[in-house]
């Protein structure tokens, strides 16, 4: 069994080279940004689907995949022309999967395989498309340490992610330091309450030093808000792609980034966050 300190280094050592080319590909502009969203997406549901697969279940992986892509390529051109589409192609592609199952209707358990289906898509693809009109607000952001040099878009990125992100690593240490109470042991039986505690403590501090830093357009009170609710909801996003796991029985659904498992195990925060903040962005600004 590995020991806790190398498995934090191996944490480390793995996030450490990702982080710039994440850090910049969100910064240079609106194409890059969204090809990041089109990796992370569609590796986190190549991996969803391959663990579907591996516990005997049919997902059917083309049209998921194809599916995913038409989601993608509306989000981008709704965000670019303002046209809506994506209510469309989600209404459309719901219709043409139902017609899959009516074509593989002698098949055992099609509805089984619809249903993983299509929620993977929405699941993973749908929730972290938000990025891609999250980088595109253009409410000036107010003056900052950081904010003439990123756009407005780039900001509330970072705010979602340093928000999560750090939340879970001060939940990581807190749980290691001072964890007795587990939080949910027939989902994730090493989390703790002590550690949750901490995971707030340490997201509501993130939201409020990102006002000042990142110049962004909300009171330090807003940065508090958004830094609760990534406290909360983060954690429930991890909860529930563990219970995910649980119920197909596998520890994480890829390898990809070791000392973090796949890339759905380092995302699956983030999924819950993005379309939370981003509406909070649109109503505050």
């Amino acid at each position: 069994m590995q020991s806790p300190n190398n498995s934090l280094r191996q944490r480390v050592l793995t996030i450490l080279p990702l982080l710039p080319i994440l850090v910049a590909a969100i910064w240079w502009d609106l194409w890059s940004a969204t090809l990041v969203m089109i990796v992370a997406g569609m590796i986190g549901l190549y991996e969803l689907y391959d663990s579907f697969t591996q516990r005997g279940y049919a997902p059917f992986t083309r049209f998921g995949f194809g599916f995913a892509a038409c989601i993608i390529a509306a989000t981008w051109y709704q965000t670019s022309s303002g046209h809506p589409l994506v209510e469309a192609v989600i209404a459309f592609g719901m219709i043409a999967s139902l017609i899959v199952t009516l074509l593989r209707a002698h098949e055992e358990h099609v509805l089984t395989s619809w249903a993983f289906t299509m929620s993977g898509v929405l699941y993973v693809i749908y929730l972290l498309s938000y990025i891609i009109p999250m980088r595109a607000i253009t409410t000036p952001l107010h003056p900052g340490l950081l904010s003439a040099w990123i756009a407005p878009g780039v900001a509330w990125i970072v705010l979602t992610l340093a928000t999560t992100w750090l939340g879970d690593a001060f939940a990581y240490f807190g749980g290691r330091s001072f964890g007795k109470h587990l939080l949910a042991p027939h989902i994730s039986p090493k989390k703790t309450w002590e550690g949750s505690v901490g995971g707030l403590l340490g997201a509501v501090a993130t939201g409020i030093g990102c006002v000042p830093l990142l110049g962004l357009p909300i009171p330090l009170w807003g940065g508090a808000v958004i830094g609760i609710i990534a406290g909360v909801i983060g954690p429930l996003g991890d909860l529930a792609e563990s219970q995910i796991k649980r119920q197909l029985g596998v520890k994480d659904v890829g390898s990809i980034l070791p000392g973090h498992g796949g890339m759905l195990d380092r995302i699956d925060s983030i999924l819950f966050m993005l379309p939370i903040v981003y509406y909070l962005a649109i109503w505050f600004t």
